[in-house]
């Protein structure tokens, strides 16, 4: 048998004695873990050492409880039976690793033995949740919010459990109670405003998500789902702004273009194309949106020489030829309306004859 402690330097002293101190190294952080796999191994060939198994838990508790701490908790049951202090350690590992059957199981059958079954609610409405038993698990958590104050942790777990058990209004109940005290709660900021779009509280959504968006200006995946949301409520100057900080990405300054054409502010939409020849004169796509823009608005004069200078940059590039060739015709046509205006003969006007019966 071989009982394993930690050796310290004890005492280390400086040298004026008014400013003695003791001085204790901190323990490596592996002396811990390999401490037990040192016990192990003596339980190996001594599986009924009492205090190398309560070695053992202590070190289990010091390495918030691996999955090898079972065995320890399992032996300290056989010989000394169960305790409070044991049931408190089995709930532990139990809901670290997440092994909610078990979980429920040793909180039914020795909670209620030991009179202590009020210390185990929080535990056994997570179970009952995690298990999937719905209809246990909102009953108890009722039970439970009913006696108790709404501080911030009580109002935290209901918003948790209501949100796992898919009950949205209730989620959405306590979530803005939590939004009061923590309005930077993940919870709040990740999954509220969502909540609040589906129960149609758009307003409120939209507020929520603009906090998120300041504490975390760079996250360029959340700014652009807030824009999309923000196109859909048919808000686009609010989609152009959010859109503004990530101007150093062309596809950004696209969509800014787009949405100024939504609006009907062509000279902003050109602008932006401008920025992107600016940035880059070979820009074959800038050009090409220049051209397009300035068709769709009637200019074909100006779009024509804008296609044939895509097409300098790239005489193979069949869809500006396509589009050549369409605006071409449609000058054309609108050349042979003007000609057929001058050639219609001006019809003669003649002044009213007026007849007096009298």
């Amino acid at each position: 048998m071989r009982l394993v402690f930690p050796s310290f330097i004890l005492l280390l002293f400086s040298c004026t004695p008014k400013q003695d101190r003791i001085i204790i190294p901190a323990v490596k952080s592996d002396f811990y873990s390999n401490a037990l796999l040192r016990i192990d191994d003596d339980l190996d060939g001594d599986a009924d050492n009492m205090k190398l198994v309560e070695q053992k838990l202590y070190y289990c508790e010091l390495l918030e409880w691996p999955k090898t701490c079972l065995a320890a908790l399992d032996e300290t049951k056989r010989q000394k039976g169960m305790t409070p202090q044991l049931l408190d350690q089995y709930v532990i590992y139990y809901e670290g690793h997440q092994q909610w059957e078990a979980l429920l199981q040793v909180i039914d059958r020795w909670s209620t033995q030991f009179g202590i079954e009020v210390s185990y609610r929080k535990q056994k409405i997570v179970g009952l949740v995690k298990t999937k038993s719905v209809e246990e698990a909102l009953r108890y958590l009722q039970t439970y919010l009913a006696g108790q104050s709404e501080n911030v942790s009580n109002i935290r777990f209901a918003a948790a459990n209501y949100l796992e058990l898919e009950d949205t209004l209730m989620a959405s109940y306590y979530l803005g109670k939590l939004s009061k005290f923590e309005s930077q709660n993940e919870m709040v900021l990740d999954v509220y405003p969502y909540l609040l779009f589906d129960l149609g509280y758009e307003k409120q959504a939209f507020q929520i998500l603009e906090t998120k968006a300041e504490i975390v200006p760079e996250d360029y995946s959340f700014h652009m789902d807030l824009v999309g949301r923000y196109e859909r409520a048919g808000r686009t100057a609010e989609a152009r702004n959010k859109l503004k900080g990530f101007v150093d990405q062309d596809s950004v300054i696209y969509r800014i273009s787009d949405l100024y054409l939504r609006d009907d502010l062509w000279d902003s939409a050109h602008h932006y194309i401008n920025v992107l020849i600016e940035r880059d004169s070979l820009d074959r796509d800038a050009w090409f949106t220049k051209a397009k823009m300035y068709e769709d608005r009637g200019w074909l004069s100006y779009s024509l020489n804008y296609y044939d200078h895509v097409l300098y940059l790239n005489p193979n590039d069949s869809i500006a030829m396509q589009r050549t060739a369409a605006v071409r015709r449609k000058i054309a046509y609108l050349q042979r309306l003007k000609f057929e205006e001058n050639q219609l003969p001006l019809p003669e006007l003649k002044s009213k004859r007026i007849i007096n019966n009298e």
